[in-house]
């Protein structure tokens, strides 16, 4: 699966507690890791567990508690703590040496680091045969058997119908895309044998989604390339019969466009149910934009889709800052809190999202230097998630990159639970909180003394320790693609491919909400950043 809802409870650090009149606090949540922290679970490999086993036994052999073995190492006593625990992820190979060296050992504990990453490298791998870890097709025509991990229908028919299953992940429900799959030739382009009249086939007519696949097979296997229905529909309208579909290249079926169809699906389905819920909710909301500070807990919109109460906390904290920036004094530093694909996608696809990215760009040109966001994106955020989501991840940043804004990354899980705000570094600080607040959203506007120490602490440390330290937006990005473990040679040639033709061609939104603009942008942005563009 794309996510794994059994580690997404498994939430880095701190837990939002409810602000009072002048003030917001956040302080620490007990979680089931914390009260037993070395309990082997099913979904623990061996060796991470023996990882973090043989580094608790070796320190309480040297009688070092964790407070003064991270002083010896120079991390943190979280970081160090962490590290004994393995649900809370493999800790870093940087991290494994320097405990190793403090510790006398001769190579056993990197030994162990080493056979837990290729165990966790070979689980990954397992899921990716599961048609790109997780999109599963569940009936496909016998002519693509050597496809692996798919159900093979028995008919052989050429017009086989074809569930492509969208997985659920935190937010993410689960969807079903109708799809047809055909036969298709490659002599340079991609041309699917659809059958006669197909332009008018109901399938094409649906308002819902639904894909056209296309299947080549030759000495080096079988490939799939998707095409969305209401894109099919127009491209054979007014063809010849016997006209077959012409398919860019740019839309096979892989890490990449799974990603952003598994996302634009997910969304798209919730958006479409709740579209006259939401409009109505917009209405009856109107009343808390007059305040300067609000929390709206879920039964405001009960009925609502968590993506859709997603949606409306993103589109309430979008407007709280864009309505308040002109309080801040300075250059904005942002904070957010996205750590997976998921999440991160609304930044990709929700139109507001993009529009409010284009907005603040526009309000800060003209500056001598341009604004800042930081992550926290720990380890354990980036075990629990698989290819297609971390390059939604990687995506959502070169998407704030090309607007100007220069992104940092901290992976640290201390600043996990630091809450979105964006802070003029001087006297003010706008809080705008969605991503894991209690409610729908938690907005403020501060000038709290206590509070604007804690966010330029934050900032400040995401700067001066970020993993995408570098002085061009390629650079910064290559980094960031490294940290995620993507290939990044490969994600530049797919990018630019799927960047030329447009997202749309496989995954357009039906909701009027949605859009792949975002998408596009990054794309094209990633590619021309790595030959060294702005």
């Amino acid at each position: 699966m794309l996510t794994e809802r059994g580690n997404s409870a498994t939430r880095c650090g701190w837990t939002p507690v409810a602000p009072s009149r002048h003030t917001q606090r956040w302080e620490p949540a007990m979680t089931h890791d914390d009260a037993e922290e070395t309990t082997l679970g099913e979904d623990v490999e061996p060796a991470a567990a023996q990882l973090a086993e043989g580094i608790r036994r070796r320190r309480k052999a040297a009688e070092l508690s964790h407070a003064q073995l991270a002083v010896k190492v120079g991390y943190s006593r979280e970081y160090v703590r962490r590290a004994e625990s393995p649900r809370k992820g493999l800790p870093s190979i940087d991290l494994v040496r320097a405990l190793d060296h403090a510790l006398g050992d001769d190579g056993t504990l990197l030994a162990l680091r080493e056979q837990a990453d290729a165990a966790r490298q070979a689980r990954r791998r397992s899921r990716a045969h599961s048609l790109v870890a997780g999109m599963s097709i569940s009936a496909v025509p016998t002519t693509v058997a050597g496809v692996p991990a798919l159900a093979l229908d028995t008919d052989g028919r050429a017009d086989t119908e074809v569930a492509v299953q969208a997985p659920p992940g935190r937010f993410f429900t689960g969807t079903s895309i109708a799809a047809r799959a055909y036969p298709a030739s490659d002599d340079g382009r991609i041309l699917a044998a659809v059958p006669t009249g197909f332009a008018d086939d109901m399938f094409l007519r649906r308002p819902r989604r639904g894909l056209v696949i296309g299947i080549t097979e030759n000495e080096h296997g079988v490939s799939l390339f998707g095409l969305d229905s209401r894109q099919a529909r127009r491209r054979l309208a007014g063809a010849p019969e016997g006209a077959r579909l012409l398919m860019s290249r740019a839309y096979a079926l892989d890490d990449l466009t799974l990603g952003i169809l598994w996302a634009v699906a997910n969304l798209d389905e919730a958006l479409l149910d709740d579209d006259a819920t939401l409009s109505d909710s917009r209405g009856q909301l109107a009343a808390y934009e007059q305040l300067p500070r609000s929390a709206a807990g879920r039964e405001i919109a009960a009925d609502l889709a968590p993506v859709s109460r997603m949606w409306l906390g993103s589109q309430f904290c979008a407007s709280h800052i864009l309505r308040h920036t002109d309080t801040l004094t300075d250059m904005p530093a942002f904070w957010t809190r996205e750590q997976r694909g998921e999440e991160a996608s609304t930044w990709l696809l929700f139109e507001h999202k993009y529009d409010y990215l284009r907005q603040s760009a526009g309000a800060a040109s003209g500056a001598g230097t341009g604004p800042t966001r930081a992550f926290c994106i720990p380890a354990s955020a980036v075990a629990d998630s698989s290819r297609p989501e971390r390059i939604l991840l990687l995506l959502a940043v070169a998407l704030m990159e090309s607007f100007g804004i220069t992104v940092d990354v901290c992976a640290e899980p201390e600043y996990a639970a630091v809450p979105g705000f964006v802070f003029d570094g001087h006297r003010r600080a706008i809080v705008a909180n969605w991503v894991g607040a209690d409610g729908i959203w938690q907005v403020d506007v501060t000038d709290t003394t206590p509070l604007l120490r804690e966010f330029a602490d934050a900032t400040g440390y995401a700067r001066s320790h970020s993993i995408a330290a570098a002085n061009t937006p390629g650079e910064r990005l290559h980094a960031l693609a490294n940290y995620l473990e993507l290939d990044w040679a490969w994600l530049v040639r797919r990018c630019h491919e799927l960047g030329e033709y447009g997202s749309a061609g496989i995954a357009q939104p039906r909701s009027r909400l949605l859009s792949t603009e975002g998408v596009d942008q990054a794309c094209r942005f990633l590619a021309l950043a790595d030959q060294g563009g702005r």
